[in-house]
Formats: C-alpha cells, structure tokens, sequence
C-alpha cells in the first residue's frame, strides 16, 4: 500500500513540474509573438507603430531566407524561412553584441500541400518548443502538432486534427508521450530545427554591419 501511495506522489510531482515547465515555455512563446507582432518594417519602422503603448514600435531584428524551385513531380516550390534572434549581451558597451537565434518559422509548400513550422529556443539557444500545421497524405487530414522539450525529451504532445471538409480542429491526443504515427514526423521536425540553425549561424557569421 505504501509503495503504491509513494509511487502516485511521485506521478503527481512529475506531472506538476512538468506543467510548470510547459507553462514556462507558453510564457515565453507569448512573449516572443508579442515582441514579432509589434516590430515595423523598413528603415521607417518607427513611423508604423501598431501599439499605443509602444510609440516607436520594435525595431525590425530577423535573418530572412526564400527558396523558389521548380522540382520534378511536384512543380513549383517556395519556401520562405523567418529567423528572429536575440542579442547575447555581456555588458552595456558593446555596439555589436554576438546573436542567438530565439524563434524561427518556416512556411513551404510541395504541390498545392502547404507546411508551416515554428520553433522556439529558450535563453541558452536550445529548442524547447516545436508547432506544426502539416497535411496527412495517408489519412487526408490536417494536423496541427505541438511539441514541448525539456532537453532531448518531450514532455508534452498536444496533436488535433481535421477533415478538409471540417473547419474547426478536435484535439486527439494531449499527453506526456508521443503516439507512435507521430515519431517519424518529430524527428523530421528535430531535423529542420538543426538545419535552421547552422543556415542562422551561416547567416549570422556572413552578414555585413
């Protein structure tokens, strides 16, 4: 009876500071659309301000990257990939401080399927946090995924889904593990997320000031 009652309060501890860290990540999330929401664009950017609080509006701060291919079978391909960073500051006397790349989105299509990913990465630059809009092919449906990493682990999956003909998504699955059809599709998304950063870190090191 103990061992069993020692074993729940172990359960229960887990699960809470896991969803204080998938609250934590949220936290950030927020932060980091708000901040992308209120930036302006082009060297007026101050001029364009959408936010009555923030007068001069967010300085525009991202690596932008698009690719347009026409490939065999598929035809006509673009793929446009946003790269936000963060400036690594270590005192106030830099002009120039070293970046870190701190949310990216990726939009893409093959055919007339469109893909749209987000990844988030937390103040060390690892990637804590994985969104997904994808088409399943197999099942033809659409699939929107989420993914919350605590390191190498995911610690919580949330995955919705639904029918062309429907509007709304219903949500299948939310839980601590990753259901076996999705495995393949995380690891893809790991993937991207490296090839992410070594084209932020390519970028980054090739930029002019």
């Amino acid at each position: 009876m103990k061992k069993g009652i020692l074993l729940l309060l172990c359960a229960v501890t887990l699960t809470a500071t896991a969803q204080k860290e998938v609250d934590a990540i949220r936290k950030r999330y927020g932060e980091m659309q708000q901040m992308i929401s209120l930036m302006g664009e082009g060297p007026d950017w101050q001029d364009r301000a959408i936010d009555a609080d923030s007068p001069g509006g967010w300085p525009p701060e991202y690596f932008q990257v698009k690719v347009v291919q026409n490939l065999p079978a598929t035809g006509y391909h673009e793929e446009n990939v946003k790269m936000f960073f963060e400036e690594v500051r270590t005192s106030e006397e830099e002009i120039y401080p070293p970046l870190r790349l701190a949310f990216a989105s990726s939009k893409y299509n093959f055919a007339a399927r469109e893909f749209y990913e987000e990844y988030l990465y937390d103040e060390q630059g690892k990637l804590i946090f994985i969104y997904a809009m994808s088409p399943d092919i197999v099942d033809d449906k659409m699939c929107e995924l989420r993914f919350y990493l605590k390191g190498k682990l995911v610690i919580k999956t949330i995955v919705k889904t639904r029918r062309h003909d429907e509007e709304q998504f219903q949500e299948e699955y939310s839980g601590e593990m990753v259901p076996d059809e999705y495995t393949e599709w995380l690891d893809q998304y790991i993937i991207s997320s490296q090839n992410i950063q070594k084209m932020f870190d390519a970028v980054n090191a090739g930029k002019h000031l």
